[in-house]
C-alpha cells in the first residue's frame, strides 16, 4: 500500500535537517540539491515517457537511482514511496506502473519544488 503524502503547504517533501545532517553543511545540500534538480527535472517525465511506451526497464533504471538518492533529503513518507514504486517497477508491466508512478510523480514534484523554494530562500 503506497502512502499519499498530505497536499497541505505545511506537507514539506524535503526533509531539510535530514538532508544537512547527511551533507555536513547547508552548503554541501545546496550543492547536491542542485545537481538533483537538474536530474529529477529530466527524470520525473522521462519516467511516465517510458512506462507510456512500454519501457519498463528504463523506467526502473531511473526510479532506482531516485531511490538510491532519496534517503538523502525526502521526508520517510516520501522515501516509503519511491521504494514501493520502484520495487514495483523490478516485478510489474509498464501498463500495471502508470498508476502507481502517476500518484508518485505527483509527490516527486512537490519535491521538485521544495527543492527549488529551499534553494531560491538559501542566502
Amino acid at each position: 500500500m503506497q502512502k499519499q503524502l498530505d497536499g497541505s503547504p505545511a506537507a514539506m517533501r524535503l526533509d531539510v535537517a535530514r538532508a544537512v545532517e547527511m551533507m555536513g553543511s547547508e552548503d554541501a545540500l545546496r550543492s547536491i540539491l542542485d545537481t538533483v534538480v537538474i536530474s529529477m527535472s529530466a527524470d520525473v517525465p522521462a519516467i511516465d515517457s517510458a512506462l507510456q511506451t512500454g519501457d519498463i526497464l528504463q523506467a526502473n533504471r531511473m526510479l532506482h537511482a531516485i531511490k538510491g538518492y532519496m534517503p538523502i533529503f525526502g521526508t520517510d513518507a516520501l522515501i516509503e514511496q519511491v521504494a514501493a514504486v520502484e520495487q514495483l517497477s523490478k516485478t510489474q508491466t509498464a501498463v500495471a506502473l502508470q498508476a502507481p508512478y502517476q500518484q508518485l510523480q505527483v509527490e516527486l514534484q512537490s519535491l521538485l519544488s521544495d527543492m527549488r523554494d529551499y534553494l531560491n530562500a538559501a542566502p
